[in-house]
This record gives structure tokens, sequence and C-alpha cells, in this order.
């Protein structure tokens, strides 16, 4: 179950500045900073056992959704300080973990294979990692630490720390 104060904690660390003014000034200046909050109160109310929980993690997904152009799964796991700079399109899927530092590009995809005759299984993305814009990240595969994910690319393997992968079908250069 998720606390109150853990939510507190990591909606403060999405902020760049921990105040009062940081806070209001991402909330109605910075979109990526409005989707985290969305989905970090939805899924602390989705865990909770209050009264209307339910119906808040409702609410707060309906405008994550409607208001904010993102399905973010309440049973995903998101990282400390990831950035959506363009938060429009982006879909996370109900068990994939993202690591610290993460960068999230417009119209990213990360979800399962969807095949029926095996394991439903999803990505994780370690940290600092950069995906964008249009990547396809499918199935239970590992982008490794420091590694780059190439616009309109569709991932399909494990992709090593320190690594560029792009393509369709996935090609994968080492960088360092």
């Amino acid at each position: 179950m998720i606390t109150f104060k853990e939510t507190l904690s990591d909606i403060k660390n999405d902020l760049p500045k921990k105040s009062l003014i940081s806070f209001i000034r991402n909330y109605f200046l910075n979109p990526s900073f409005r989707v985290l909050l969305n989905y970090r109160l939805g899924k602390y109310f989705f865990y909770s056992r209050l009264v209307f929980s339910k119906q808040l993690s409702e609410f707060y997904r309906y405008r994550l959704i409607t208001k904010r152009g993102c399905d973010i799964s309440y049973k995903s796991t998101l990282g400390k300080g990831i950035i959506f700079p363009h938060p429009l399109g982006i879909v996370i899927g109900v068990g994939v973990v993202v690591g610290d530092n993460v960068v999230v590009f417009q119209q990213v995809t990360l979800g399962s294979h969807g095949k029926s005759d095996s394991d439903v299984s999803y990505p994780v993305v370690r940290n600092s990692v950069k995906i964008y814009a249009g990547a396809k990240i499918i199935g239970g595969i590992t982008i490794g630490r420091n590694s780059i994910v190439g616009a309109n690319s569709l991932i399909n393997k494990n992709v090593p720390s320190n690594s560029v992968a792009y393509g369709t079908p996935c090609k994968i250069k080492e960088i360092y």
C-alpha cells in the first residue's frame, strides 16, 4: 500500500526546486509536472482504502486521458525525476517499470506484446534512458542504463547499457 507521505515525497521529487512557488509555477506552466501529479495522486487513491478513493482515482485517470492525452496505468511503476517534454499520446502499460531520470517524448508506447499463447510481460526501463518520439517498446525486455531509443523505433529485444537502439526492426549500436 502506498502512503500519503510517500506520494508527497514523490511529488516533491518531481519538482526542480522544493518550494511552494516552484509547485505553483510548475502546476500552471509545466504540462509534464501536471501529468506526473495526476498519475501520482490517482495511484495513491487507487491503492487507498478511503471511502471514495476508487472514484477519485477514476477521476484522475479520466483527467489524465482526456485533458493530458496520456494513458498511464496505476499498476505501472514510475521512478523519480521522469520528464515528459511533450506529454501527448504516451501509453504506459500495467506492469511497466520505469527507472529514475528517464526522458520520454510524445507518442511513446511501453507495453505488452499481446500474444495470447505466451505469458504477458512488460518492459523494464533502467535509469537515465532517453526515449524519443514515437518509439514502441514491446514485451518483456530491458532497456539498459544510459541508453537511447531512437524516434519511431520498434524495440522488441533487450538493449544493453550505454547503447543506442533504433529502426524497425531494432538495431543496436553501443556508444561507449
